[in-house]
C-alpha cells in the first residue's frame, strides 16, 4: 500500500525499465581512482515516513519506508535483483539473487524436492559471514527465524508478527551442518522463495534466544547491544538492528535522522564505498523536493507522480520512475447495498475517466490496468491477454443503470441522483489517505465523473490519516473493519513476481471479523469459491506453468465480479543528485545496492 505500507502491512506485463534507465544513465561515471570508484564520503537520503518501529520492516508490519531503512543493514537468504538486471521473459527465480544463501533453490537444481503433497527446500548458506556484533552467521540463524515466525509459538506468539500465512506450512527446519538448512513444508508451497528472503529475511539466533528467555516479545524485551563502530546501548528490537549487511545501524534520533555506517567486514564482492548513509526524516514530499534543490539531501524516497515536473528541473538532479507491481484502485465494500449490485460496480468502472487522471495528474506516465490487475508488472508471467480493460463510456454506464431500473430523481434534494430499488439515492462515501494532494485531486475527478452517471459521492470528503485507513482490525482500521463504501489507495506486491501476496486480500477465509480475531486483509468482502480455489492451487504448485493457470483463473474471475476499481498502474518515483554514482533501483526493496554507491 503506497502511502502507508505494502499489502500484509505489509507491476505492464513486464518491467518498463526505459524510464528508469533514462533517469539513471545520465548519472553514471564520475571520479574514479585506478579505474575503481573512490571510497569515502557520505550521502543523505530523505524519507517522509518515519516509522514507530524498526520491526515495521516486515516483522510486525511491512511499511515500505521501514523496509528501505533496513535494506542496507538486514539481509535475507535472497535479495531482490535490481530492476534493470532482470532478464527478458523472466522466470520467478530471475527476480532474486543470492545473499546469505549461495544459490536460488529450484526443482531444476535439486534444492527443491517434492514428495507426494509435501516438499523440502535446501538452502546452501554462505561461509565467513558475521553479524555486526561479531557473532558468526550459520544455519542456526535460519532455523531460529522460522522458529520465531511459527514453529516455536504457533498462534500464541508473544510478538505481534504481521502474519502467520505461509509460515504455518513449515513443519521443521533441519540443520545438518552450519552451512545447510533444510526447510520441511507440510504442503507443496509455490511462494517459498520469499520466506526468509529480502530485507530482514533472517534474524540473529543469539538475540532471538535471549528474547525467548525473557518472555518472547521482541517489542518489549530490552537487550544489550554492542556493535563495534555502530550502535551501543540497551533497547528493544523496535529501536536497533543487528544485521549482516554492508552498512551497520548506529543511531536513530526520533523526528530527525537515522545513521548507518560502513561495515568493514561485509562478505560481499567489495567493501562499501561510502562511509555513512544518513536517513533524514522529512514531514512531506514537498519538503524533500525543497531540500533536494538546495543540496540539503542527496536523494529523496517515494516522491509522487505529481512532483515529476519539478523534479526534472532540479539542478544536477536525476529522476528514476519505476512502474510498480500494483495499482492505484478503489476498494469496493461489497456489503454496501448499492455496491452489492454488479450493475452499479460495472457502471462505476465505465464512468470514471481514468485516462484523464493519467494525462492531467500523472503527466501521462502511467497506463490503465486490466479489470483485474493481479498479474500486473513483475507478475506479468501470469498475465492473460483475454482479461478485458474496460473503456471510459459514460453513455454505456447510464444505459446499464437505466436497464437496472435505477432512474434519476427529477426533483428534490436528490435531483439528478439515481434512486435505488428501495427509493433511496445511490450516495457513496469515498475515502483516501489524508494529506495526499494527488489523491485528493483524484477524488474530485472521480466525484465529478460519477455524478454524470447519477451516482453521488458524498462531500466533504472524510479522509483519515494513513495510520487509520490501514490500521489493524483491533485498532479500528477503516479497511479491515469495512467502515467505508469506496476506499482509494495503492496495493502492490510485497515480493517480486508473487501474486500470492494477495492471498490475504481475496480469499474468503481472510475476511477480518470479530469472530476470527480480525485475521486477514480481505477488505472488500470478496467471497467466491472460484477465487478461493485458484489461490489455493497457486500456493500448492511449484511448476510455474501450473501456478500461471491458477492465477489466470483468479484474475478472470476477479474481472467478472469487480470487487475493486483499478485506476492506473502505480509509479514509484525517486529523485537524486547526480553526484551519487552506481545507483540501481528495485521496486520493492529501496536502497538495495548501497554497497555500489559512491560520490563523484
Amino acid at each position: 500500500m503506497i502511502g502507508s505500507s505494502r499489502h500484509r502491512w505489509y507491476q505492464l506485463a513486464a518491467f518498463a525499465v526505459a524510464g528508469l534507465m533514462a533517469g539513471v544513465a545520465c548519472g553514471q561515471g564520475g571520479t574514479t581512482k585506478g579505474g575503481q570508484p573512490t571510497a569515502g564520503g557520505k550521502v543523505t537520503v530523505a524519507s517522509w515516513q518515519e516509522q514507530d518501529s524498526l520491526l515495521a520492516a516486515s516483522i510486525t508490519s511491512s511499511a515500505t519506508h521501514a523496509i528501505a531503512f533496513a535494506n542496507p543493514v538486514m539481509e535475507g537468504l535472497l535479495a531482490g535483483k535490481a530492476s534493470a538486471d532482470v532478464p527478458k521473459n523472466p522466470k520467478i527465480a530471475d527476480y532474486w539473487e543470492p545473499a546469505l544463501a549461495t544459490e536460488i533453490p529450484t526443482v531444476e537444481n535439486n534444492d527443491v524436492k517434492v514428495s507426494g503433497n509435501t516438499m523440502t527446500v535446501t538452502w546452501k548458506l554462505r561461509h565467513g559471514v558475521k553479524w555486526h556484533d561479531g557473532e558468526p552467521f550459520t544455519s542456526k540463524d535460519v532455523k531460529a527465524t522460522f522458529d520465531q515466525w511459527w514453529l516455536k509459538f504457533g498462534e500464541k506468539n508473544p510478538t505481534p508478527m504481521q502474519t502467520t500465512s505461509g509460515w504455518d506450512q513449515v513443519t521443521a527446519v533441519d540443520t545438518p551442518d552450519d552451512f545447510t538448512a533444510v526447510v520441511h513444508w507440510k504442503s507443496i508451497f509455490g511462494p517459498y522463495l520469499g520466506f526468509g528472503s529480502g530485507p530482514y529475511g533472517i534474524m540473529p539466533a543469539h538475540l532471538l534466544e535471549k528474547t525467548w528467555a525473557a518472555g518472547g516479545d521482541m517489542t518489549a524485551t530490552k537487550l544489550q547491544i554492542a556493535i563495534p563502530g555502530g550502535f551501543n546501548g540497551t533497547a528493544t528490537w523496535d529501536k536497533f538492528m543487528v544485521g549482516t549487511g554492508p552498512y551497520m545501524f548506529k543511531e536513530w534520533v526520533t523526528g530527525d535522522h537515522m545513521t548507518l555506517v560502513k561495515n568493514p567486514n561485509w562478505w560481499g564482492p567489495h567493501k562499501p564505498y561510502l562511509d555513512q548513509i544518513t536517513i533524514k526524516f522529512e514531514p512531506d514530499t514537498n519538503t524533500q523536493l525543497a531540500d533536494l534543490r538546495t543540496g540539503t539531501i542527496d536523494m529523496g524516497l517515494d516522491f509522487r507522480a505529481a512532483l515529476l515536473s519539478p523534479l526534472s528541473h532540479v539542478q544536477n538532479g536525476g529522476v528514476a520512475t519505476l512502474p510498480a507491481s500494483g495499482a492505484e484502485k478503489l476498494d469496493v465494500n461489497l456489503h454496501n447495498k448499492y455496491l452489492s449490485d454488479i450493475n452499479v460496480r460495472k457502471a462505476i468502472l465505465m464512468g470514471i475517466d481514468r485516462q484523464k487522471i493519467i494525462d492531467t495528474l500523472l503527466q501521462g506516465r502511467s497506463t490503465i490496468p486490466p479489470d483485474s490487475w493481479l498479474c500486473l508488472g513483475t507478475g506479468g508471467w501470469c498475465a492473460d491477454p483475454s482479461i478485458p480493460t474496460t473503456k471510459f463510456d459514460p453513455a454505456a454506464a447510464n444505459a446499464l443503470l437505466d436497464q437496472a431500473g435505477y432512474k434519476k430523481a427529477t426533483s428534490g434534494p436528490s435531483k439528478g441522483i439515481r434512486l435505488f430499488s428501495d427509493g433511496t439515492p445511490i450516495s457513496l462515501s469515498l475515502q483516501t489517505t489524508s494529506g495526499n494532494a494527488l489523491r485528493e485531486q483524484q477524488e474530485v475527478v472521480i466525484a465529478q465523473d460519477l455524478l454524470t452517471i447519477g451516482i453521488q459521492i458524498q462531500k466533504p470528503f472524510n479522509n483519515p490519516p494513513a495510520s487509520k485507513l490501514f490500521g489493524a482490525f483491533a485498532s479500528g482500521g477503516v479497511l479491515y473493519n469495512h467502515t467505508f463504501d469506496l476506499a482509494q489507495y495503492t496495493n502492490t506486491y510485497s515480493a517480486p513476481s508473487e501474486p500470492d501476496a494477495f492471498y490475504d486480500g481475496y480469499v474468503s477465509t481472510q475476511i477480518p471479523t470479530k469472530e476470527n480475531g480480525g485475521l486477514g486483509q480481505n477488505s472488500t468482502f470478496t467471497s467466491d469459491p472460484a477465487i478461493d480455489a485458484a489461490f489455493k492451487q497457486g500456493r500448492s504448485s511449484v511448476a510455474q506453468n501450473d501456478r500461471r493457470s491458477a492465477y489466470v483463473a483468479a484474475e478472470k474471475r476477479l474481472s467478472e465480479i469487480i470487487p475493486e476499481i483499478p485506476l492506473y498502474q502505480q509509479l514509484e518515483v525517486f529523485g537524486y543528485l547526480k553526484k551519487i554514482q552506481g545507483i540501481k533501483f528495485n521496486e520493492f526493496f529501496w536502497l538495495n545496492n548501497t554497497y555500489d554507491w559512491y560520490v563523484s
